[in-house]
């Protein structure tokens, strides 16, 4: 299958948390996704490997057989996947405004002053902030 635009990026929280696995790795088994996900209450070797599946016949991933064994590397890159999700949010929750998006994000407590000054400097390179 061809690789998904940006605005056809639709993944679920396990599908996310195995392409994570995938991304930090480089590539991965289905043995070895599980092996990362078994804390808490792990998903079954069979959930992973049709999740996997899954993934691979939206576009999300790829594979090699390597004897026998499936070891499959990601076909779109963690920040095409993010900015797809951001820009579903932002559609779906927040209008399409980006405005609306950042003033939610920027009244959260949990930001601290570092992350607020991290922030201010990045849109100061983009010629942005005044």
């Amino acid at each position: 299958m061809s690789k998904p635009s940006k605005n056809e990026i639709r993944v679920g929280r396990l599908e996310l948390q195995i392409m994570n696995v995938v991304w930090d790795k480089g590539q991965a088994t289905v043995h070895e996704v599980k092996d990362v996900l078994s804390q808490g209450r792990p998903p079954a070797y069979t959930t992973i490997l049709t999740m996997m599946r899954k993934l691979e016949a939206k576009g999300y991933l790829k594979h090699e057989v390597d004897t026998r064994t499936y070891v499959y590397q990601a076909a779109i890159k963690r920040q095409e996947v993010r900015q797809g999700l951001l820009g579903d949010l932002m559609d779906r929750i927040f209008a399409g405004s980006p405005s609306l998006l950042v003033t939610s994000l920027l009244e959260q407590d949990h930001i601290s002053e570092e992350e607020l000054d991290e922030i201010h400097t990045i849109l100061k390179m983009r010629g942005r902030a005044k």
